[in-house]
C-alpha cells in the first residue's frame, strides 16, 4: 500500500511527466514510503491513527525526491529542502505524541 499518489505529487507540485516520469515519480513514492517505514519501524494502514499525518509526510519526501531529481537550480534546491526539512518537523511532532512511533533502530 502506498500512502500518496503520483496524481497527488503532480498537483502540489505542478510537475510535468515531461519533467518526471510515472516511473520515476512511483520509484519515489515508493521509495518515501520505505524511508518512512524504516524510520517509524512499521508500515501503516489507513486505520491507524495518524494516518493522514503520514500520508502528507509521505507526500513531503516524495517532493523532495521530485524537485532533487531536477536539473539543480538554486529555486529548486531551495524547495527540495524545504520540503525535506517539513517532513522532518512533523516526524519530530509525531514523535511527540502516543503513536507507536519508535525511533530508528542502528
Amino acid at each position: 500500500m502506498t500512502y500518496c499518489t503520483k496524481e497527488e505529487i503532480r498537483n502540489l507540485t505542478g510537475l510535468t511527466e515531461v519533467e518526471v516520469s510515472d516511473d520515476q515519480l512511483d520509484q519515489m513514492i515508493e521509495e518515501a514510503k520505505n524511508l518512512l517505514d524504516t524510520y517509524t519501524g512499521q508500515s501503516w494502514y489507513s486505520s491507524d491513527a495518524n494516518y493522514s499525518e503520514i500520508q502528507t509526510v509521505t507526500r513531503f519526501i516524495a517532493i523532495s525526491l521530485a524537485y532533487e531529481s531536477l536539473p539543480r537550480t538554486p529555486e529548486v534546491n531551495e524547495k527540495a529542502q524545504r520540503y525535506h526539512e517539513k517532513a522532518l518537523r512533523m516526524l519530530d511532532a509525531l514523535r511527540g505524541f502516543e503513536t507507536g512511533l519508535r525511533a530508528p533502530q542502528g
